[in-house]
């Protein structure tokens, strides 16, 4: 009899191993179905960040593209003036000599918008947009062949250099009449320092002095 309990016994410690591997068995594969569940989760709002991170983006690009498209003026061309630079340019009327008009400090073509209207009527009249401004997309440094060596970004001998490689591309007639309102004074007064056979005469509105970046002179002016 007492064999037979002991036997037993050792029957059921066998067994009970045996029970609690078929347990842990069984957990092995809830735990891989949670690990999926949470990762197709964390997957799915991943996707949702990042679509209403970049739609909005994507959107706000196409729809300035398209007011873009919209708003150039019927007629207005970008000239391709070298250095990977496109310049809008916008010419209407006909006649010479030529009439170029240059924009104020951070203003785009348009700003001239009545003018050319009246202009117009008379002689050929050419606006255009300074890099950076209005249709005229700015470049990056590594697009350009280093002219800013000579002429740093934005500076007035860069602005004059960019006209002249317009009016060449675009075929201005020559001499043309130049007129500036402010910033472009300054500009016009360059160029026609430097490039005195193409201009036959100069207008200056609301023109800047030389030493308008010096201390005292910028104070007064602003």
């Amino acid at each position: 009899m007492l064999r037979r309990k002991t036997n037993g016994r050792e029957d059921e410690d066998r067994v009970k191993p045996d029970r609690k591997k078929t347990s842990e068995d069984s957990s092995v594969p809830d735990v891989t179905v949670s690990q999926r569940s949470c990762w197709a989760v964390v997957s799915f709002w991943t996707k949702v960040l990042l679509f209403i991170i970049f739609t909005p983006a994507f959107l706000n690009y196409a729809s300035l593209q398209r007011e873009g498209q919209a708003l150039s003026p019927t007629g207005a061309q970008l000239i391709d003036i070298g250095l990977g630079q496109n310049i809008h340019l916008f010419c209407k009327g006909y006649g010479r000599p030529v009439v170029v008009l240059d924009a104020p400090a951070g203003m785009s073509s348009d700003i001239w918008y009545h003018v050319q209207e009246s202009l117009s009527l008379s002689t050929k009249v050419c606006t255009y947009d300074r890099v950076g401004l209005g249709f005229s997309r700015r470049t990056l440094q590594n697009e350009t062949t280093g002219t800013e060596k000579v002429w740093g970004i934005s500076t007035t001998g860069r602005m004059v250099d960019d006209l002249h490689r317009l009016v060449k591309a675009a075929d201005i007639a020559t001499p043309f009449i130049l007129i500036g309102s402010e910033l472009g004074t300054l500009n016009g007064r360059f160029y026609s320092h430097i490039h005195d056979t193409q201009v036959s005469d100069l207008v200056l509105i609301d023109p800047i002095p030389e030493d308008v970046f010096e201390e005292e002179k910028w104070k007064q002016f602003w």
